[in-house]
């Protein structure tokens, strides 16, 4: 059973945590503070408030470490990029949670590339529901595994056939097995920005990248689900993207779609709006929508979180969350100011 933490075991770690933002590196590093409100699927509950304080991009060792504590739970992530030739470059990251009841959540992933083979694992263990951590998480487009304890895993790969074909492959594993198949495709989209020159002899006319289409098509079998899958992509120069992703079977439907856009409410800022219904699945919630954006404030950033979801049972659950992300260096020089060099 999860072992609660002692009163002076709290305060250690809130204290870790002012320590390294004191030590952080101003230029790297960025205080995050965020507040978020949740009704969970199917609570009796009116509802819970979550506040949380942390450090990230705090140089560690090559790589990048965080750091934060909230009113349920105590994390902290390393995140580093190696460059290995001639396997090119290769990222991991690990998180790491810890309730104040002592439930815990350890996940890692890591990508690399080996010439045209593209790799993508990752797998999480875990000894409670990723809500206690984060009432929001089982609302994300991205699967989260609500189970109250267990592990799963996570594989892709990827053969670049040529230029503009793809081959994937790849699994999940855990409470829900299944594997999947399929093959890539792209297209640039130009437009003419200048005509030929006439003066020179088989000249072509300039073009631009006005936007890039991707297809998918393949097929996902394993436990509760069989059929065939199909998506489209579109996206722009200016940070405008589309994605609809269908799953069609004898017995299985699933449908995802986003849409992102940049630059939307000034420069810097940010939106993404999801949907995904996926009644197949048992191990996460099977509808899920939300709203992510950002927003450029003052010296940081303002970042706004809408979710919700239907679980198996048809019960609803929905939170926000407002968050604000600070560079340090903006902290501890408000006026932007240089400094003269005189010790």
């Amino acid at each position: 059973m999860p072992v609660s933490f002692r009163p002076s075991l709290r305060r250690a770690a809130l204290a870790a945590l002012t320590g390294a933002c004191l030590s952080a590196h101003a230029a790297a590093t960025s205080l995050d503070f965020g507040v978020t409100y949740a009704s969970p699927l199917g609570s009796p509950q009116a509802g819970l408030l979550v506040g949380r304080v942390g450090v990230s991009d705090v140089p560690l060792f090559g790589g990048q470490f965080g750091v934060g504590a909230s009113n349920l739970a105590l994390d902290a992530s390393y995140a580093r990029t190696l460059a290995i030739p001639p396997a090119g470059a290769v990222t991991s990251r690990t998180d790491l949670a810890v309730t104040w009841q002592g439930g815990l959540r350890l996940s890692s992933r890591v990508t690399g590339g080996l010439g045209p083979v593209a790799l993508n694992v990752g797998g999480a263990y875990f000894t409670a529901p990723v809500t206690a951590f984060d009432p929001l998480a089982a609302w994300t487009l991205a699967l989260a595994d609500t189970r109250p304890s267990g592990w799963n895993a996570d594989l892709t790969v990827r053969y670049r056939v040529s230029r503009t074909l793809i081959a994937v492959g790849g699994g999940e594993f855990g409470a829900q097995a299944s594997g999947f198949l399929g093959v890539e495709g792209r297209q640039d989209l130009t437009q003419v920005v200048a005509p030929a020159d006439p003066e020179v002899p088989d000249s072509e006319p300039e073009t631009e990248t006005v936007g890039t289409v991707t297809w998918r098509l393949g097929a996902r079998a394993g436990q509760g689900v069989l059929g065939a899958t199909a998506g489209v992509s579109y996206s722009t120069p200016a940070g405008f993207g589309v994605n609809v992703d269908a799953l069609l079977g004898p017995d299985s439907l699933g449908l995802t779609a986003s849409l992102g856009a940049a630059d939307l409410f000034g420069e810097g800022s940010t939106l993404n709006l999801y949907g995904a219904y996926e009644p197949w699945r048992w191990a996460a919630v099977p509808v899920r929508f939300g709203l992510e954006s950002a927003l450029p404030a003052g010296p940081g950033t303002l970042t706004l979180d809408l979710r919700g979801g239907l679980d198996a049972q048809g019960a609803a659950g929905y939170g926000a969350r407002v968050g604000y992300r600070l560079p340090l260096d903006a902290l501890l020089n408000p006026a932007g100011e240089e400094g003269d060099g005189t010790p």
